[in-house]
């Protein structure tokens, strides 16, 4: 987790070096607010359109899905 904050940050703060305090705690909340009103406008076409989950979590539940098929569940009961 530590690495994609630090990726994060580096790239929030790139071309940002020698600048004062003040205009980077404004850049960053500028870029911040930038990137996540991005996503809602992802997220919410993305329900327009009926898409309930973003693609690579699609994939990874049908991948999960498939594999549980050869799953057996042996009821245990310990009154018997």
């Amino acid at each position: 987790m530590t690495i994609n904050i630090s990726k994060s940050f580096n790239h929030v703060f790139k071309n940002a070096r020698v600048m004062p305090i003040s205009t980077l705690v404004q850049l960053t909340f500028y870029r911040y607010n930038d990137y996540w009103v991005k996503q809602r406008c992802k997220a919410s076409n993305g329900i327009q359109s009926g898409v309930i989950w973003p693609p690579v979590i699609q994939i990874e539940l049908i991948m999960s899905m498939d594999r549980s098929r050869d799953h057996i569940v042996v009821l245990f009961d310990s009154k018997k």
